[in-house]
């Protein structure tokens, strides 16, 4: 997996033997989602999941050092190439945390010539050092632990 990061944008880059489709799949299907959507170590458990343009996630991710709530608000999904979406902190209820940040995202995915797919996945930041704290907390290595489950589960497929 590559990293980079441009001002407010943190942008992660990995190949995958598998098709546009699977991977699509694994984004948008809530039983193939929560298998691989979470660092190693933790799991994810969904409590409302409609992937489509204008549709909402609310899940929790599970980890031995705590629970984290996410709600997700999808902007455009285009099947099999482009989930955009905003995620929010939120509470075990679902309500937004306003004191926290939202995040920009958005999904790329491209067929290669070799029979892999390549996900670019850009996350955007309000600024450049929001994006430096992340990096600092180590979502490098828990993108990169998130993206080995993803793998994993796309031998399966």
């Amino acid at each position: 997996m590559s990293v980079q990061v441009e001002e407010n944008k943190i942008i992660f880059t990995r190949n995958f033997k598998a098709t546009a489709e699977q991977i699509f799949k694994a984004y948008t299907e809530p039983n193939l989602f929560k298998e691989w959507f979470h660092p190693q170590g933790a799991s994810t458990e969904i409590y409302e999941f409609d992937v489509q343009t204008g549709g909402k996630a609310f899940f929790a991710i599970r980890a031995p050092q705590g629970t984290s709530y996410t709600v997700t608000q999808y902007n455009k999904v285009i099947e099999p190439k482009v989930i955009d979406y905003n995620d929010y902190f939120a509470d075990k209820d679902g309500s937004i945390d306003k004191k926290m940040a939202g995040m920009h995202n958005t999904i790329h995915i491209e067929t290669c010539e070799d029979d892999t797919s390549k996900v670019t996945s850009v996350a955007e930041l309000p600024d450049p050092k929001a994006a430096q704290q992340l990096i600092d907390m180590g979502v490098e290595a828990g993108m990169n632990s998130t993206f080995d489950n993803l793998e994993l589960l796309l031998e399966k497929l």
